[in-house]
This record gives C-alpha cells, structure tokens and sequence, in this order.
C-alpha cells in the first residue's frame, strides 16, 4: 500500500546544494513507495478509480494483443476482432495478467496503438449512434452535422430553433446536388481548408444572435471523443439557455500534425465570432464560451493565444505600447524574445509566417472569446518533470508514455519547438496571458498535468484574469464524461461547470478586442 510519510533516502551533504535541492531530492520526497502492507478498506471513490483502471487495462491489453498480431496498419480492419476475442480471453484469465500485458504494452505505445485504443469512441458508426441515442433520451431537438470554414462541425442545441434547423436542411439539400455521399467527405484524410467567403458586415446583423459554446474535443490529437461528450453537451446547452454547442473535428494525428487542427479550429472561431458563418447557421454569435477537455483544452487555450500573438484580434486597442511586435516578414506579430533566443528557427519561422497570411487575409473581424472553460488541459508539451507527473503515474487514461509519444507525433517534422505557445500554451507570454477570457479550469488531485493547470491558473490571476482552478477528488484525466457514469464526483464538478456557464452568459457586457483589416 503507498505511503508518503517518510522519505526515501537518508540526508546526505548534496542537501546543501541548491541545485540538487531543487531538482531531485523534491521529486524524491514526492515519489510513493511500496510496501508489502495491504489495504483493508477504501473509499467508493477510490474503489470507483481502481475500476476505470481495471477497465482500461484490459482495453491496452487487448489492443496491443490486436497491434502485435496485425502489424501497425491493422490488416484492414481485421484488429477488431482480434481484439475483441483477446478482451475475452484477458477477462477469464485474471486482473494481474491483464495488467501485466498492459504494462508492457504502455512501454513504448505506437501511434497506431493509440489511435486505436482511443480511437473505438470515434468510429464514425459510434458517432452516428450516440447522436441518436442522444436525441431520444436526452430530447435533443438538434444534433447534426454541418460544415464551416471547410472543416465539419458537429452542431447540438436541446431547444428547437427554427432558423437552425432550417439552414441544417438547406445544408444538407445543397451537399445531395453536390455530392453522391455526404459522410465520405467528412471522414477523409485530406486537410480542410477555408470554406467562407469574407463578407462586408462584420457582426451579420439581418440574423438573429444566439450564445454559442464553441467546444474542443480530447483525444490526443489522435481521435475525437465526442460521442462521450455528447450527454454533458446537452445538459449545458439546457442550462444556459438553449445555447448552440458547435464541435469542430479538426484533422488529426498521424497524418496531419501542427498546426492543421490549432489552424481549422481558428477557422471556424473566426467565421462564427465575424459573422461570416451567419449564412450558414442562420444566425450570428451573441457570446462565444470555449471549452476543451484535454487535448482539447489545449487547443482552446492555443486558439486564445494565437488570435493575440498574431494579430487577428486588435491588442492595439487597448495596449498601444505592449511588447508584441512584427517580425521581418511583416505578417507575424510575436515576442522579441522568440525570435532573439532562438525559440523559432528561420525555416519555422517562415512557416509559421505563410500559414499567418493565410489566416490574417481571410479574417474580418474578431473578438476574443467571452469565456474560457478547461478540463485536465494539456497545457505543456515538454517532457517537464513536476510532482504531479511523477505521483500519478498510474492513471488510467493519460500514462506516461502517451504524453511523450503525443508531444512528439504532434510537433513531428514541422520545425517547431514543444515550447511554442501554440504548441504549449502553458509558455504564452505573460503580456499575452493578461488578454485571456474569464477562465476556470477543472482538474483532479490525481492528473499528471495538475500541476501545469495550478501554475496556469495562477499566472491568469496573477495578470489580473478572473479565473478559478477546481480539483476534483478520485477521478482520472479528462473525466468530464464519467458524470454519466455512476461517478458522484464528476457529477458535482459538472453542475459547477454548469453555474459558471450561466453565470458568465448572464453577462451583458459588449464584445471588445475588434481588428478590421
């Protein structure tokens, strides 16, 4: 049974180096030691956690099993059934043999291993049917597909609303005179790209407003787990109003890396903050709440800090002697130190540069969003070591060795650094970070990324943010969907997410950070 009262080695005379100090007898102290004692007794929730552990070890175990029989492309198809039978055969012989297998499979996952144990939620299939069972047990009057800015959206409000659901069937009537098959265009592999046109009205005021919760899914970069999200995007578009919750499926890995997914999500944010998606949706953005869990919540945060750091929002306005300055190339607004120390190479800043052209050219008017909402956000890329990532070694959903091999699919052969802030935005500037939303940032005691979300909470407070940090007790990362589950926890940190939502779209105040090009 872990214990943490005691430490794991004597004092020695490095104690009085600073720098030893500092970097590994901290970590030391921090590192659970096992012991032969057993535990007679654990809390519902603990006892919840070691389920979900469970649970996703015979997932690992028999995807791996599956991998290893059928090679990294997945003999088309044929690891499904391998890995349903080796599921069955890991649930007869035992939790210690299955977590054994496990183990040795989390050593050095494959991309295709994680693709496929977390791919299961985002079959196109399961999306489809957990849309239906959506509708009929949650009464969700919309909940469908449309595309913006070139990248398809799945759209859910709970309420009726006609003019939606009227540019819906417009949507769909126009893609049957165009194409033969609708869901082959969504699920292909090629990138998306702009689909709108920009438009002299900046806000589409001949369309009605309505509040818009502008969700990123998790998954690693790797899959959307949407089909999970679904019963928790219902309930807050109830809560508030009957807002409509849009949910971009952005490219994902291995075939696409950074910055195709940061890119389409800021396509679609600026066409619905602009108002040039009100001819699609038939209707205009009142206020935009962001959210993201995860993975998602990195690129919700990486959206907030990229609209700053290259000009698409007007941070003139209300900062006309700040720090962000334009590179060489005229077109790329970032930090002296970036360019000084280093951090950005000429062949990526010159990629970054031509893909910001591309974004500036197509954006009419944009506005920071209204709020900022984020679960178990992956904020830091860099295989940084703090306590929290050495203590929750053991959690189901994120191991170690996902967040290594995601850090570096990610990133792979686009010439930037792990500690760009569109790749972490944990390292946005702090000049940056004090133009941020209100924000609050829900994570447990048990994540590995809790640190990352402490020290980001603090430094959004620190520059005068209103923002809130909540930790939530025995629940694994990105644990938002688990309030359906049985998991009495989640379900409180869900109506709390809830009350903010309310709280913050009750504010009338104006849209700000305007930039007309």
């Amino acid at each position: 049974f872990p214990r943490f009262n005691c430490l794991p080695g004597e004092p020695s005379a490095d104690d009085d180096v600073f720098f030893a100090k500092q970097f590994s007898r901290k970590y030391l102290e921090c590192a659970p030691l096992q012991s032969s004692k057993s535990a007679f007794w654990y809390s519902q929730g603990a006892l919840r956690y070691m389920l979900v552990q469970r649970a996703m070890n015979l997932v690992y175990a028999s995807i791996g099993t599956a991998v290893e029989a059928t090679g990294p492309g997945g003999a088309h198809g044929l690891w499904m059934p391998i890995a349903a039978a080796a599921a069955s055969y890991y649930s007869t012989i035992g939790a210690n043999a299955t977590s054994s297998k496990a183990f040795e499979v989390l050593q050095s996952p494959s991309s295709g291993f994680i693709k496929r144990a977390w791919g299961m939620i985002s079959l196109p299939f399961v999306k489809r049917l957990s849309l239906e069972v959506s509708k009929f047990l949650k009464g969700a009057a919309i909940a469908d597909r449309i595309i913006i800015s070139g990248v398809p959206c799945f759209i859910i409000c709970r309420h009726p609303y006609p003019v939606l659901s009227t540019a819906l069937k417009r949507f769909h009537r126009q893609a049957e005179r165009e194409v033969t098959n609708l869901p082959e265009i969504l699920e292909d592999d090629e990138p998306r790209h702009i689909g709108y046109t920009k438009r002299s009205q900046s806000y589409g005021d001949d369309y009605p407003s309505k509040d818009i919760i502008f969700h990123l899914t998790g998954g690693g970069f790797f899959t959307h787990t949407l089909a999970g999200d679904l019963p928790f995007l219902i309930d807050w578009s109830t809560a508030t109003n009957s807002s409509v919750v849009i949910c971009p499926e952005y490219d994902l890995l291995p075939e696409h890396i950074f910055p195709v997914a940061i890119n389409q999500v800021t396509d679609v944010y600026c066409a619905l903050s602009s108002g040039d998606a009100a001819s699609i949706l038939g209707f205009r953005a009142n206020r935009i709440i962001v959210t993201g869990e995860s993975t998602g919540g990195n690129l919700a945060a990486s959206l907030c800090a990229k609209l700053c750091i290259e000009g698409i929002v007007n941070i003139k306005a209300k900062k006309q002697h700040n720090n962000v300055l334009f590179s060489a190339a005229d077109d790329l607004p970032h930090m002296p130190e970036m360019a000084s120390s280093g951090l950005l190479d000429d062949a990526a800043l010159i990629f970054l540069t031509q893909d910001n052209k591309n974004h500036v050219e197509k954006t009419h008017v944009v506005r920071i969003p209204d709020g900022l909402m984020l679960c178990c956000p992956v904020l830091n890329l860099c295989e940084s070591i703090s306590p929290s990532r050495m203590i929750s070694t053991e959690d189901p959903i994120l191991p170690p060795s996902f967040i290594m091999a995601i850090s570096e699919a990610y990133v792979s052969n686009s010439g930037t650094p792990k500690n760009h802030p569109l790749v972490s935005p944990y390292f946005t500037p702090d000049d940056l970070i004090e133009l941020f939303p209100p924000s609050l940032i829900y994570t447990s005691n048990l994540d590995p990324l809790l640190d990352d979300a402490v020290h980001f909470n603090a430094r959004l407070r620190q520059m005068g943010v209103d923002s809130s940090l909540r930790a939530a007790q025995d629940l694994p990362h990105a644990f938002w969907g688990l309030a359906h589950a049985g998991f009495p926890e989640a379900e409180i940190a869900q109506k709390e997410c809830m009350s903010w939502l309310v709280k913050l779209l009750n504010n009338t105040r104006k849209p700000n950070f305007l930039l007309s090009h």
